[in-house]
């Protein structure tokens, strides 16, 4: 006979989802695939799929879980402690309604990639589905419990998703809708990357890199009475950057008399791309009006 204990270990996760809702709305006459013949039978009303989401949705990287097990031989022995890898968790979700017009019921939903989250079954003319804040495609998770992880790391960083969803009635016909979400990855460890035209929150400050460059994390400088800036290294140069923490502004900038070139080649003004990133220093990021 052979009993387990399994622990995952948990970690109170830093995230929220903000900002208003975008709405997406698509409708499809189908004879059960898209495109194809209009409704039949006395159908009056076409197959129409509503989605809202929120605007912003904040995470932080996805982590490792593991559970600590241990085995009991024949002779009632406890035996073969270890750690086993359970998944990738902890990257944070966000909630997208959706609406079903028309059609025939009963309805079944997929919301990127998945028709079910922890807590139900995407079903009905109405509802809320939890969505998963990284960049790849809900179909690779998996659900243990109450948690929604990944079997492979996840991609997770600043950008904006697109979540796209389908709707099949009982006649097979289907209807199709996307929204997109700008998601804002939170980092703060030194050596954190942070890639060209994308909004970040690092050590809780809003900031967005400018095109063309990229920038690495080199810390936090102490003042007394607790920290009062953090750092940010041009990628391939030795220039650098500080930016207060109390109040958006910088604090301090360092770039070389030698001209930086970019990776095509081109010669890239530092101090123009640091006024840049000075100006998005507590500003939302720019790309927050596209939806579908």
């Amino acid at each position: 006979m052979r009993d387990w204990i399994q622990q995952l270990e948990s970690r109170s996760p830093a995230w929220f989802v903000s900002g208003a809702l975008l709405t997406a709305v698509a409708v499809v006459f189908c004879g059960g695939g898209v495109g194809g013949s209009p409704p039949v039978g006395g159908q009056t009303e076409p197959l129409t799929l509503t989605l809202s989401a929120p605007q912003i949705c904040e995470t932080t990287p996805a982590r490792g879980a593991s559970a600590s097990r241990l085995r009991q031989n024949a002779a009632g022995e406890w035996t073969e402690r270890y750690d086993e890898f359970l998944g990738w968790f902890w990257v944070a979700t966000m909630d997208v309604n959706w609406t079903v017009s028309g059609g025939a019921g009963p309805y079944r939903i997929t919301i990127d990639g998945e028709t079910r989250d922890p807590a139900h079954e995407y079903l009905g003319a109405s509802g809320t589905a939890s969505v998963n804040c990284a960049m790849t495609s809900g179909a690779e998770a998996f659900i243990r419990g109450t948690w929604r992880g990944y079997r492979e790391q996840p991609d997770v960083d600043s950008g904006l998703k697109t979540i796209p969803a389908m709707v099949i009635d009982a006649t097979g016909a289907t209807a199709e809708a996307s929204v997109d979400v700008y998601v804002i990855l939170e980092l703060g460890s030194a050596g954190d990357r942070l890639e060209a035209g994308k909004t970040y929150k690092v050590f809780d400050q809003l900031v967005t890199v400018p095109e063309e460059i990229d920038l690495e994390i080199n810390g936090i400088e102490l003042a007394m009475g607790g920290a009062s800036s953090f750092g940010l290294n041009v990628v391939g140069s030795s220039a650098q950057i500080a930016l207060d923490l109390d109040f958006p502004g910088e604090v301090n900038r360092y770039v070389p008399d030698a001209p930086h070139v970019g990776p095509a080649g081109q010669k890239i003004d530092l101090h123009a791309k640091f006024d840049e990133l000075v100006a998005s220093h507590g500003q939302p990021p720019t790309s927050l009006s596209s939806r579908r």
